[in-house]
């Protein structure tokens, strides 16, 4: 599908956003050092990659306090079409979601488990219902770890 760019150009006065454009500061976000952080779960899903060939779980975590305050945190894992090999494949991938995601639970829970794609997407996503807006995380980040996020704590709010 292609964009039709005119009907944008047709609606801003391009010379007055060119001169914007000119006059905006460069941006200079630097990305959210490794670290302790508090943050909320703001998305917790299974989703498409963008190749829209394999599934993978996504969550992203706003920072609540510190320097990096309201910046996000992401944590991807495919889950699906991975290279079978002895160390990775896709039963530990989905292994280690569920081990993830069931360190959010309260002790009486039931924790997520693996039956088939729709049935783990759906646990997902009550998870992410019955804890937004009711618990926050302490987390160690380290973005260039395999496992970005780790939980070292779940707060009820």
């Amino acid at each position: 599908m292609a964009i039709d760019f005119s009907a944008f150009d047709n609606k801003v006065d391009l010379v007055a956003l060119q001169k914007e454009v000119e006059e905006a500061k460069d941006a200079d976000f630097a990305d959210v050092p490794d670290g302790k952080y508090i943050v909320s779960i703001e998305k917790m899903e299974i989703k498409l990659t963008k190749a829209q060939d394999k599934l993978m779980f996504a969550v992203q975590c706003k920072i609540k306090e510190g320097e990096q305050a309201n910046r996000m945190i992401f944590f991807n894992r495919v889950i699906s079409g991975n290279k079978v090999s002895e160390n990775w494949n896709d039963g530990r991938a989905i292994k280690s979601v569920c081990t993830w995601v069931n360190e959010l639970l309260g002790e009486d829970e039931a924790p997520v488990e693996f039956i088939n794609y729709q049935d783990f997407a759906d646990q997902i996503l009550d998870v992410f219902q019955s804890i937004q807006n009711n618990i926050e995380v302490e987390v160690t980040y380290a973005a260039s770890k395999f496992n970005p996020i780790t939980i070292n704590e779940v707060f009820d709010l």
